[in-house]
This record gives C-alpha cells, sequence and structure tokens, in this order.
C-alpha cells in the first residue's frame, strides 16, 4: 500500500533546513513486490515485506549528519528531524567537507505500473514452466521457474530539487539439474534475465532454456581443462563479469579516497589496450540498474570509465567527488534508507567494436571460447581477479571443436588482461541477473555486460 507521504510535504520539511544549514535533504523510499516459484513439486507465492523509510541529511559545519526511519506516516518523518537536528546543536565538531552547489531541478517519472495478473496466474504459469524444462531434455533431473517483482518509489528533496521516480523491476530465473546415471555425473547449470518492467514480462525470453539445457548436457562428465595462459574468446556473459570486477570497486572514488584501490595510479594513464572503451550508465534502457537519479539527487548520465584504453574518471558519490577534485557521477546508491551511501556501480559494460565473432575465433590457433559466467571477485588494492565460468569450449585452428571443459577459473592481474584485449566484436548484450556487495554487505542491483572479446588470460 503506498503511503501518505508526497514530495510537496517533504519540500515543507527540507526547505527550513535547508536555510538553517549549509545544506539538507532527504530521500524517502519505499519497496514492495511478490515472488513466485515452482520447484515441480511445490509452488510458492511470497510478497515481499514492504519497506518505507527515510533518511535526512544535513551538512553543518562541514560534517554531515544523518538519521534516519521507518515511515508510517508524516509523524515519523518530522520526529527524524527533530532528532537530527538535536544531535547537531550538541555536536561541537567541525570537518572541511563541501558539497558543490546544486542546480533547481524538478522530475517525476510518472505513476507505477499496473499489474493485471492474478497471483494464482502467476503461481500456474511458473508451475507450467517448471514442468516443461523437466520435459525438454531426457536428463533433467530437477527444475524450477522463479519469479521476482519490485516496484520501488523514491522521492529526493533538497533546497533546489524536488523529483520522484518509480522502478519496476522484474527477474525470471530459469534452472535445472541435470543427471547422467551411466557416469554419475552431474551438471547445475541456470539462465534467466532482469530488466526494468513487470508482470508482462513472464513469457519473455524463454529461448534462454533451450540454450541453457544443451550446455548442460555438454558439461556433464566434462573434465577440467589444463591449466596455463590461453587466447580467449569471452562471451558477454564473461566480459559483463570483467567489466564489474575488473572496474567496480576498484575505481569507484570512495574507495579510492581510503587507498584501497590500485585504479587511482592510472588515472590519465592506459590501463587497457586502445581498443577498451567501458562506461558505466543508468540511464541504459530498460536495464535493471537504470534510474533517473542517484540517491543524492544526481540526474542519470552516462559516466565514461575508459576511453581507447585510458582511464578517465572514477564513479563518485557526493562527498568522495568533493574530498577528492573529481567530477560527479551519478553514482551515490544506498541499499535501503537506513543503510550508508556510497559510489556504486549500475549498468558497467564494455562498448563495442569493429569485429566479428567469426573472425575472431578463426584468428585463434589453439585457445577457449568462455561461457556462461557464475561468480566473481577482485582485490581492488592488488587489482588481481578471478572469474569463474560453467563453460570452455576449445577452439583449434580457428574452429570451435566439440570438447567441453567445467568449471573454468579466470585469474590475472586487471591491466594485464585488458592490455592483452585485441578483438572486440560489434554487438553488445547486457546481463541483469547480478547484485553487488559493498560495505557490510549491503547490496544493490547491478548488470553488466558487453561484446565478445578476444583476449589472454590465466584458465585452471
Amino acid at each position: 500500500m503506498r503511503s501518505a507521504i508526497t514530495a510537496e510535504f517533504l519540500e515543507d520539511q527540507i526547505h527550513p533546513l535547508s536555510r538553517r544549514y549549509e545544506f539538507a535533504r532527504a530521500l524517502f523510499i519505499e519497496t514492495s513486490g511478490l515472488t513466485v516459484s515452482s520447484n515441480l513439486n511445490q509452488t510458492f507465492v511470497e510478497p515481499l515485506a514492504a519497506q518505507r523509510g527515510v533518511v535526512v541529511s544535513i551538512l553543518h559545519n562541514g560534517l554531515i549528519y544523518e538519521g534516519s526511519s521507518v515511515v508510517h506516516g508524516a509523524r515519523d518523518v518530522l520526529r527524524t528531524i527533530r532528532q537530527l537536528e538535536n544531535s547537531v546543536s550538541q555536536s561541537r565538531q567541525k570537518g572541511n567537507l563541501q558539497l558543490a552547489a546544486e542546480q533547481p531541478l524538478r522530475f517525476s517519472s510518472g505513476a507505477q505500473m499496473t499489474d493485471e495478473l492474478s497471483e494464482a496466474d502467476k503461481a500456474e504459469f511458473a508451475a507450467r514452466l517448471a514442468r516443461e524444462i523437466k520435459a525438454r531434455k531426457k536428463l533433467v533431473a530437477m527444475a524450477s521457474a522463479r519469479y521476482k517483482q519490485t516496484n520501488t518509489r523514491e522521492i529526493y528533496v533538497s533546497g533546489k530539487k524536488c523529483l520522484e521516480q518509480h522502478l519496476p523491476r522484474f527477474e525470471a530465473i530459469y534452472s535445472a539439474v541435470l543427471k547422467d546415471d551411466a557416469t554419475n555425473s552431474t551438471a547445475q547449470i541456470y539462465d534467466g534475465f532482469s530488466q526494468k518492467g513487470s508482470w508482462e514480462l513472464m513469457g519473455e525470453n524463454l529461448h534462454l532454456i533451450d540454450g541453457m539445457l544443451a550446455d548442460g548436457e555438454r558439461i556433464l562428465g566434462a573434465p577440467r581443462l589444463e591449466p596455463g595462459n590461453y587466447e580467449c574468446i569471452f562471451s558477454p556473459s564473461l566480459s559483463g563479469m570483467l567489466a564489474h570486477e575488473a572496474f567496480g570497486h576498484g575505481t569507484e572514488a570512495d574507495t579510492m579516497q581510503k587507498g584501497r584501490a590500485r585504479g587511482t595510479e592510472y588515472l590519465g594513464k592506459m590501463v587497457a589496450s586502445d581498443k577498451v572503451r567501458l562506461y558505466d550508465s543508468p540511464q541504459l534502457e530498460g536495464a535493471a540498474a537504470s534510474y533517473h537519479f542517484d540517491h543524492e539527487g544526481m540526474p542519470a548520465a552516462q559516466t565514461q570509465i575508459v576511453e581507447q584504453g585510458v582511464l578517465t574518471q572514477p564513479m563518485t558519490d557526493h562527498a568522495s567527488a568533493s574530498r577528492m577534485g573529481y567530477r560527479r557521477s551519478p553514482n551515490g546508491r544506498r541499499e535501503s534508507f537506513d543503510h550508508k551511501i556510497y559510489s556504486r556501480m549500475t549498468n558497467t559494460y564494455f562498448m563495442p567494436g569493429n569485429d566479428d565473432l567469426q573472425s575472431m575465433i578463426a584468428s585463434i590457433t589453439d585457445g577457449y571460447f568462455v561461457d556462461r559466467a557464475t561468480n566473481g571477485m577482485e582485490d581492488p588494492k592488488s587489482w588481481g581477479i578471478q572469474l569463474e565460468a560453467l563453460v570452455a569450449r576449445r577452439i583449434r585452428n580457428g574452429r570451435l571443436t566439440d570438447e567441453y571443459f567445467s568449471p573454468v577459473i579466470v585469474t590475472g592481474y586487471v591491466p594485464e588482461i585488458l592490455q592483452s584485449i585485441s578483438m572486440v566484436s560489434g554487438d553488445l548484450h547486457i546481463n541483469g541477473l547480478g547484485m553487488c556487495g559493498k560495505g557490510y554487505k549491503e547490496w544493490v542491483k547491478v548488470t553488466d555486460g558487453g561484446p565478445y572479446l578476444k583476449l589472454r588470460a590465466r584458465l585452471a
């Protein structure tokens, strides 16, 4: 149920604060949603507990003070402001933070999307699809289909801005366990999508299931490949994870500010081959991590992180941009109203190039096509990286073979991997199933992607 909190009400409370202090703002967030899942034996319909809350921020004597609260009504907002002002009045601390002046802006993204499907219809669709996944391949032992839809409404108000946005996000995950009794081998595999929208997307992208099951059969009993340095083709799934892990926390300005990111050493320098262009953008049409403004009221815009191999711009929030003298980017994000703000990724991706996939494969004498990324991690301080994938397909003499290996681990030093990129395909694919953790495992929605990339990496 939508709360009675309005943008006009928040303006009435924040404008007096803006006159009393150096800066004041409020962010109101409410979220609701529904998860529907089926695993052949059972079907679950689980409403997500509605969350409504506000965080109020005041800049006073060069320091930011914040107060947050769950919101049931207007009184909760007023109480939060009173308590915050009391804390500010008792503080004798001083800092040196100066925030850039905001430009006046009013904006509303319009009404929240409506949902015409009943819960019974949603449950039946998920159950039917799980049965269909099971029926498509004899070796499928277990199958499931899961859908999750969330509706988020956000209001940002400061002395000069009044912004409101509605962010509907829809996610589908299909999964299967394949089992071959003759070889006593099993393989677990999944696929899906996440993008802006609602339950009208339930029947979209079902073609992913056939590719998922085909790869599941191929990796049943597949051996591990021999560790070594190889020429590789990364699918967009791997390209996206490389973009996220290589330029994630390592180029988030608050991480740089704390001396925990080696990316600082490469600003303005070549960090990749001149074929590499990499962006982060909450403006990407239809992407699950897109929005109209960040949690500090910064309008969405594209951030050019790498251009022709040069690391040009980190991702920033208001405070880190001010303290380090970087250009502000729209990357100030919170997990929720009661979590800290950080510089966070949104949709992070390699830009397409001019090569075609067949030519890329033909250029490799002995290497691997690596697909279906599952997990990744990086150490921003040393800039080491590790990516995990389910499928590695051998390339010999410029042709894809029927030799499959699983799983595969990619490791290396980020600049070395990026500088080895020699070919970039002309297509762009975005994967929206990811979440990104930071701080005390505070999670935000992210997507990543890119074209096919030819590069060298260590595989195991």
